[in-house]
């Protein structure tokens, strides 16, 4: 089904629809470091000099990865910056200790979040030592505080952009979306945030009756009548509008949302803390879906399984087909 790297699991569909080998981008949120502390972090793993374009964005390109961005998770504090930035441009000072004190401000409620470049699936243990530096420099994940309501963003890329591709990521992920928060133990303070949201039950039992020759208007009309928002767990409106930008932005006015042939699953709890975490922990669980998403049969008889469950009236048994999911992972982390 899959091969495994330094702790990765790997999907069996390993190529991109550029014919590459798919890539996938990770954001991560957190407390516990200013802005400047994560950013000499980052200056100190990657041996790259940053670019500090004001007190909340930095750049710092890292050889062979790319380019990796550090900001502080508030369009406030950010726009606060960039304004001081920019009316103390050409004055021969890069440090604004008004701005630093206001942004640090900020960060005892809003996380400092690190924006990963697109690095390809066989190499995304290069991520790892990056992880390690930030915590023993006291990143603060999720579990710290009642206040803390912090993820891992995935951003994997898609094997192919044809309808029927993505509706069977689609099912997959609606039949998973429960066993989802379950295994990776969303916390409560995130739960009760509108950021991620599950999808409503009648969009979900349209994606589980899609057939195979549905076709993306079905896709982009369905989606944008239940979920014309950046707050699902699974939004899919980066790559919906890289497909069609157009009916994407008649639905939507969010100039947040990034266009790219990718996913943006933002489920996961950050963890960073924990001394025996890492990303691969957010992104094996993801793989289940991508499992799914590959064996036409399989998310076929969990499909049924759903169909089936959610016909009932009252159902007290547990989801029959988490079991196969439970093993699906199983089979995913001890390959």
């Amino acid at each position: 089904m899959t091969g495994r790297t330094a702790g990765y699991a790997m999907p069996a569909q390993m190529a991109s629809h550029a014919g590459s080998t798919r890539r996938a981008g990770f954001e991560l949120e957190f407390a516990g470091l200013e802005f400047r502390s994560t950013v000499r972090v980052l200056e100190q793993i990657f041996q790259a000099s940053a670019r500090i374009k004001s007190e909340a964005e930095a750049v710092i390109e890292a050889p062979e990865l790319g380019k990796f961005v550090v900001e502080v998770d508030s369009e406030l504090a950010k726009q606060l910056a960039k304004s001081r930035a920019e009316a103390r441009a050409g004055r021969g000072k890069t440090d604004d200790p008004l701005a630093q004190w206001l942004v640090n401000l900020t960060t005892e409620l809003v996380p400092v979040e690190v924006v990963c470049p697109p690095v390809p699936f066989d190499r995304l243990e290069a991520l790892d030592a990056m992880v390690r530096a930030l915590r023993a420099a006291g990143a603060e994940g999720t579990a710290e505080s009642v206040v803390y309501a912090f993820g891992v963003h995935i951003n994997p890329e898609l094997p192919a952009l044809d309808a029927s591709t993505i509706s069977r990521y689609l099912k997959a992920y609606v039949v998973a979306q429960d066993w989802l928060i379950r295994r990776h133990r969303v916390d409560m303070t995130r739960r009760f945030t509108p950021y991620i949201d599950v999808y409503p039950s009648a969009y979900c039992r349209r994606v589980v009756n899609y057939p195979a020759d549905v076709n993306l208007e079905t896709l982009l009309d369905d989606y944008l009548e239940y979920n014309a928002t950046r707050n699902r767990a699974l939004d899919m409106l980066p790559l919906f509008s890289e497909l069609d930008a157009e009916r994407v932005n008649q639905a939507v006015s969010d100039t947040r949302i990034n266009a790219r042939p990718t996913f943006h699953y933002r489920l996961p709890n950050c963890e960073i803390e924990r001394g025996d975490w890492s990303l691969a922990e957010s992104w094996n669980i993801w793989c289940v879906i991508e499992a799914l998403a590959a064996d036409a049969d399989l998310l076929g008889k969990v499909s049924d399984e759903y169909r089936q469950h959610a016909a009932q009236l009252i159902n007290f048994t547990r989801a029959p087909w988490h079991r196969t999911l439970d093993r699906i992972l199983a089979d995913l982390v001890s390959a």
